[in-house]
Parts: structure tokens; sequence; C-alpha cells
């Protein structure tokens, strides 16, 4: 019997996989069709064994398995399809429509909100978006009643007031002052005004030397200096810098670079791995057990994006599963978070900038703006320092606001379906921008090629609970997806 493909067959095989889940990565096929290439390839050895994609065991590289060591599950279809599924149908082919580019996002979800379904009890349905995935989720439809016409009266006509003649007064003609002569002086009051501040300044400092002679005791003799002493301090504080630089911690916390080896790094101990443009640290924490499954927990990379600290605050502080190695980092990007920004100081997208498929994209100012290079930013390269000592297997990066996490394929298209439903996010392709250098497209080369990267999209701000289900929800992946 046969052991495998003949070896030609299987690189072949291998290499269009990998063709196809980078297309995929690039935005040139959907889920739908990626699936669909993955799921035609096909060899027959000469044993007459067949073979096929495993789509469950498969990452970056594909697993194989016999197609008659795999039979299709039996499948039960209802004689009589309900509305509810038509409703379902609908949804799926306006999902269909806006993969394919055919249906703009706005008149996707115009069409999606405007579906309904009235059961036979007088119930109407609608979809539920919040909720909604592959297939559609459905909640009940109340319809607001129409608030009653107001009347409104319209208030009789009033007569114009008719305005009074204003009376006009003569200017009063006011005494122009001469000055005869360049050496005589005109004295319209301010001269006065001028006699009496003088006055005022010397009956001031008259009482001020009375008093220094009083308490003097009358034997030091004073004197007077328009100069200011040298020890003299001054009182008015400088303006603060902008933005304001935080002193150095490097005496306080351990360097990344002082520890030989990942074995060597301890628990529970903040630890620095770089400095950001404005000398900012770059911190990490790990948490765990050293022989575990390593997770790797990005909280901020977008500076303007912080909802992911929510989690990573949590799982500093909950019980680690004894099966986890656990590496938390909250902020890759302290100078967009004091900023305000998306970008970095240096006004770069730093998920733009990883090394991985980078390219040229816009200039300075534009929001996804590359930099002049791949890896150009101090936080990156102190990204990739770090991502080479722990060769993470399960990466997570938190992002707002799409609401959703995009589909995948093979065993990292399980692991996205699977922490989506564990956190109640819609599992829907993420589309708006340009995507090349980005940070997954890096961390899924560590670990020789098979980390799994994942990247949540939250909303606007976090829903009750949010945080504690999606740290809940990294520790069940891991359970069901990576065995120890």
């Amino acid at each position: 019997m046969s052991s495998g493909p003949h070896l030609q067959e299987f690189e072949y095989l291998q290499e269009v996989y990998r063709h196809t889940c980078e297309a995929f990565d690039r935005g040139e096929l959907n889920s739908t069709q990626a699936r669909d290439a993955i799921m035609r390839l096909r060899h027959t050895d000469v044993d007459g064994v067949t073979w096929k994609v495993d789509t469950t065991r498969s990452g970056r590289r594909a697993a194989f398995v016999r197609v008659n060591d795999q039979p299709a599950p039996s499948t039960v279809r209802r004689t009589v399809p309900t509305g509810l599924d038509a409703l379902d149908a609908k949804y799926r082919d306006i999902c269909a429509a806006y993969d394919r580019g055919e249906l703009s996002a706005t008149a996707a979800r115009n069409e999606v909100t405007a579906l309904r379904y009235t059961d036979t009890h007088g119930h109407t349905w609608k979809i539920d978006t919040q909720r909604s995935g592959k297939r559609a989720a459905f909640v009940q439809h109340r319809e607001t009643p129409a608030p009653k016409p107001v009347r409104i009266v319209e208030p009789e006509p009033q007569p114009l007031p008719v305005a009074e003649p204003v009376r006009e007064e003569l200017p009063q003609t006011e005494h122009i002052p001469v000055v005869k002569s360049e050496t005589e002086e005109f004295d319209d009051g301010a001269r006065l005004l001028r006699l009496k501040k003088i006055a005022v300044l010397a009956t001031t400092a008259a009482v001020s030397i009375a008093l220094l002679i009083t308490f003097t005791g009358g034997d030091e003799t004073v004197t007077t200096s328009s100069t200011t002493p040298a020890n003299t301090t001054d009182t008015t504080a400088p303006a603060s810098p902008i933005p304001t630089i935080p002193e150095d911690n490097s005496d306080s916390t351990p360097l990344l670079a002082s520890f030989a080896n990942r074995e060597a790094i301890p628990n529970d101990t903040e630890i620095e791995f770089g400095r950001s443009v404005q000398n900012r640290p770059l911190t990490f924490i790990r948490r765990g057990n050293p022989n575990g499954i390593r997770v790797l927990v990005v909280g901020v990379i977008h500076g303007d994006e912080t909802a992911g600290l929510a989690v990573t605050d949590l799982l500093k502080k909950m019980e680690v599963p004894a099966n986890v190695d656990l590496w938390i980092l909250p902020e890759l990007n302290p100078d967009g978070i004091f900023l305000k920004t998306r970008q970095n100081a240096n006004k770069v997208d730093l998920n733009r900038n990883f090394p991985v498929r980078w390219k040229p994209l816009g200039e300075v100012g534009f929001w996804q703006w590359a930099g002049n290079g791949p890896a150009t930013e101090p936080e990156v390269l102190a990204m990739m320092k770090l991502g080479k000592v722990i060769q993470p297997q399960f990466n997570v990066w938190y992002h707002q606001d799409y609401f959703r996490i995009s589909p995948g394929l093979g065993r990292d298209g399980d692991i996205r379906e699977r922490y989506a439903m564990l956190v109640d996010l819609p599992l829907l392709k993420i589309a708006g921008g340009t995507y090349s250098g980005t940070a997954t497209m890096w961390s899924d080369t560590l670990n020789n090629n098979d980390t799994v990267s994942l990247l949540v999209e939250f909303g606007k701000g976090l829903r009750e609970g949010e945080a504690q289900a999606n740290a809940d929800a990294i520790y069940t992946v891991v359970k069901e997806f990576f065995p120890s």
C-alpha cells in the first residue's frame, strides 16, 4: 500500500495550496473561491489511492489525507424549507455578492437590514447583524408605532409695527486743543494721571524702606540693585515639551538582551525589549508554564485602537492554564497612544511596515503610510527581535473598529471561526484598505512558518463582558487546537 502520493506530485499540490492561500491573503480570492480551489486538489497514486488536502490539519503548509479515510458526513435536508431558510439563503447571496465586489458595503448592509419574514404566529423576523457570520442569525423585529400627527396652528397675522422716525441730533462740536509750538506741552488730563501714579509709587517705596529698616534694626545699610542676584531661583516653570519623553527606566526594568535565551526569561516580570521613536519603553510580561504552548497577545499596534488593553489587563491577573506559556505585550505603539493617532511618532502605520510582503504605500500624512522602506521603525525592529525569541505558536492582535474576524482556510480558518463564536463576533472579510507588510503576515512566518495569527476587530467600544470573553477564548482555543 502506498504511504503517500509521489514526491513530485506532493510538492506540486503544496505549491498550488500555498499560492491559493497567498492569493486569499492579498484579497485576489474570496474565502469561497479559495476553499473551492483547495477542495478540488486531488492526486491518484499508482496504487489507485486518491489524496486530497486535509483542511482540518493544514496551516501554512498543506496536510494530506486519503479521500476514503475521510468520508463526507451524511446531510439532512428539510423537504419543505421554512421562511427562515429562505431568509438565510438571501443573506448568503448578498454576502457572496459583496465578496465578489458586486455590492458595496453600504449597499450590502442596506439589503441585509431590509430582509423580513413573518411566521404563522404573526411574528416578524429580521437579520441580527451583530451575531450573523457565514449563516444568518435572526431576531424578532418590533415595529415602532408611528407618532401621532401634530396639528400645527398657524398664528393669525399681526400688523407690522411702524417704526417711529429717528430724531437726528446735531453732533456737538468738541474742543480740539492746538499746540502752538513744539516746546509747549499739551495737558488733556494724562499729565495729571501720570503725576498721581508717580506719587503712589514714591509712597509705596518709602513705606517699604521704612519697614525694612524696622525689621533689620537699622544697623545695616540697605542698598538697591537693578540686577538679579545669581542665586535667585526663577519661579516661572518652563513649558513642558510636547510630547513628554519619559525618564529612562533601564535601571529598574531588565532588558531582553540581558537574557541568554528564552528559557532564561523569568515569569511575572516586566521586561523591556526596545524603545519607541520618542524613547518610550516597549515591555512585555511572561506568565504560565515555560514548557507550555507559546501564546503571544498584543493589545495595541494602532495608537487610537486601545480596546485590547482591557484584555491584556485581565490576562495579567487571570490564572494561566498549566499548558500555556503566555507572553503579554500591551503596547507596541506607546507614542501613538500618547498622541492619539493610528501611526507612530514618525507618522508610519506600524501594521504596514513589517518586512514580509512590504510594498510602498502612500506618503507622509496618508493613514496607511508604510514608511520609506520595510522595517524602518524602531517598534517594528524591536517586535521582530522579540518574535524571534518567543517563536509563538498562537499570536493574537487586537484592533478596532470593524467588529469582525476575517475568515480563513484550513486549520487557521477553523480557529478563527471557533474564536469568533466564543466572543460573539461575525466572521466577515476585512476590507477597506490595502494590506501589505502587516504584523500577521510577518508573524505567520515564525515558528517555522507554523504560527497561527489571529486578528480580532472590536467595535468602537467593548460590550459588557467582551474583554473577559476574549481572554477566556484564548485559553479555550489553545485547549482545543494545540495539543500539549
